[in-house]
């Protein structure tokens, strides 16, 4: 049967739409093949295609969870309340002030990323700084941050940056690198109004105090070069990561640059503590390495080759005759 309408069933349809018979955008969905319209500029995408970041939640919450009971005393309850791709502009709408925005760089990858303290939670961190109860925070006045606020703010979000740089480990070693402290929205900008971001948000007990919410965001772009080990991967932590060429590459070449201590054992002989006691200047050890060797040499402390002394332009030397 052909699903195409005809003229006098369109003009019934239409009709039947104005006269409320029939609720627009209700009925079955198009056919497969169908033209609909896509505004580009409002795409809205989930995180659901992504199962690596779950795993990411799971570990920065856990982090989160000590960091809070060092600083509280006792540990809080802390849970990730939603990851979600948003629009920035609707993101940074959303922040009023006087929310704490802590910019941060993200290396090696584009990009800046922004941390979202609530004054609830700087007030608790205050207050505990000065050997107070986290259960009796004074409430901040809206105004700009004094230098002593400003101080604790910059130490508390490098200690988040840390959990968060930590949470990624199994995906990317990346470092998070505090730039600047902004309190006006306009001036954390950290993707262009219709680029999308990642927005983890974080739930925080505050031990006998309030819950408050910790966010973090990071531009969807600059998680590009990772979107492969997010989608292969699992919520369990044990499963093994995705193994990335050019992580693989820099661990070598690291690897390789790295100073080891090489020592060569010239002999060695047992004698009896009695002797050794007696030891003097001038005595002599006779010892079971001949002229051609064999010359133990150690590296870190490990047997990994043999060879014979010898000199060599002036200074005692040791040619590798065959591996250990």
């Amino acid at each position: 049967m052909s699903q195409i309408l005809s003229q006098d069933e369109v003009n019934a349809l239409l009709g039947a739409v104005a006269e409320g018979t029939v609720k627009a955008g209700e009925g079955a969905a198009a056919p497969a093949g169908a033209v609909r319209t896509v505004d580009l500029t409002r795409q809205e995408r989930n995180v659901r295609g992504l199962p690596g970041l779950e795993t990411v939640g799971e570990r920065f919450g856990r982090a989160l969870r000590t960091t809070g009971a060092s600083w509280f005393g006792a540990v809080p309850n802390v849970k990730v309340r939603g990851m979600e791709l948003v629009r920035a502009d609707g993101f940074m709408a959303a922040l009023n002030p006087p929310h704490a925005l802590a910019v941060f760089r993200l290396t090696p990858l584009r990009g800046h990323g922004l941390l979202v303290v609530p004054p609830s939670l700087l007030a608790a961190l205050i207050q505990v700084s000065f050997g107070g109860s986290p259960a009796r925070a004074t409430p901040l006045p809206d105004r700009e941050r004094s230098a002593i606020e400003l101080r604790i703010l910059e130490r508390s979000a490098a200690r988040i940056l840390h959990d968060f740089e930590e949470a990624w480990t199994p995906f990317e070693a990346f470092t998070t690198t505090p730039l600047r402290i902004e309190t006006n929205p306009q001036r954390a900008q950290i993707a262009p109004a219709q680029e999308m971001v990642l927005q983890i948000d974080v739930q925080i007990e505050i031990p006998g105090g309030e819950a408050v919410v910790l966010t973090v965001a990071v531009p969807h772009a600059s998680l590009d070069p990772l979107q492969e080990q997010l989608a292969g991967s699992s919520s369990d932590d044990d499963a093994a990561p995705a193994v990335d060429p050019e992580w693989t590459a820099r661990l070598r070449r690291a690897l390789v640059a790295a100073e080891v201590e090489v020592s060569a054992e010239l002999g060695a002989i047992e004698v009896p503590l009695n002797r050794v006691l007696g030891f003097k200047p001038g005595d002599l050890l006779s010892l079971s390495t001949g002229r051609d060797g064999p010359v133990v040499v150690r590296v870190e402390g490990c047997e990994h080759f043999v060879g014979a002394p010898g000199v060599a332009g002036g200074h005692n030397a040791v040619r590798l005759t065959a591996r250990g």
